[in-house]
């Protein structure tokens, strides 16, 4: 699995020396799928799933968790996966202070939710609105991190990676509907039609 892996990111690559290809990688984005997903490596299945992006030549794919950390050595993934699998059993928990930090970089939440949980991070004892919000909060984090906010965000990114060269094109819709996701963790059925459109009238690949 190992050299299907390699090969893999090579062809992706600017370098086609693994040694030095593997570095031109680095962790963008991580979700966990509830539907089986098949890695680059070629195992399945898995559900702990990396989005890495080539900083040389801007190329993304995905990859399992297993795989980022034991072969590429980029261990980001990690930490954000214990906090989907500890909300997912306990939505009241914590989020790790790396994850908070990854999701409000992320853009995944506001200011103020960002502000809030640090405020509250180490709190035993809160108010019932308190722990309402943190909650909140935490659902968000999971939605953010779904298969369903992933593929959404891959088709907004899509559009607007195309529309870097199609200067005529207004993008205003699409960044109205990346900051609804952003926010709501998916769009709406009518904002996905709209965006399916989009790609379909314009051919975007």
């Amino acid at each position: 699995m190992h050299f299907r892996l390699a090969e893999e990111i090579i062809n992706l690559s600017e370098s086609k020396e693994w040694d030095f290809a593997k570095l031109e990688w680095s962790f963008e984005f991580a979700y966990y799928a509830d539907e089986l997903q098949k890695c680059l490596c070629g195992h399945y299945p898995i559900k702990n799933i990396c989005v890495i992006k080539n900083q040389k030549n801007s190329f993304v794919t995905e990859v399992g968790n297993c795989c980022i950390n034991k072969f590429l050595g980029i261990e980001d993934g990690n930490k954000i996966f214990s906090s989907i699998k500890k909300l997912k059993e306990n939505i009241a928990a914590s989020m790790s202070a790396e994850v908070i930090e990854y999701i409000y970089r992320k853009k995944g939440i506001s200011d103020f939710d960002y502000k809030f949980y640090k405020s509250i991070y180490r709190r035993r004892i809160m108010s019932t609105k308190q722990c309402e919000i943190k909650k909140r909060i935490n659902q968000q984090f999971l939605n953010f991190t779904s298969y369903e906010t992933n593929s959404h965000f891959n088709k907004i990114n899509l559009v607007l990676k195309w529309a870097e060269t199609n200067t005529s094109f207004n993008t205003d819709f699409i960044l109205s509907i990346k900051k609804t996701c952003r926010q709501k963790g998916r769009l709406t059925e009518k904002q996905l039609e709209s965006l399916n459109k989009i790609i379909r009238d314009f051919k975007i690949k």
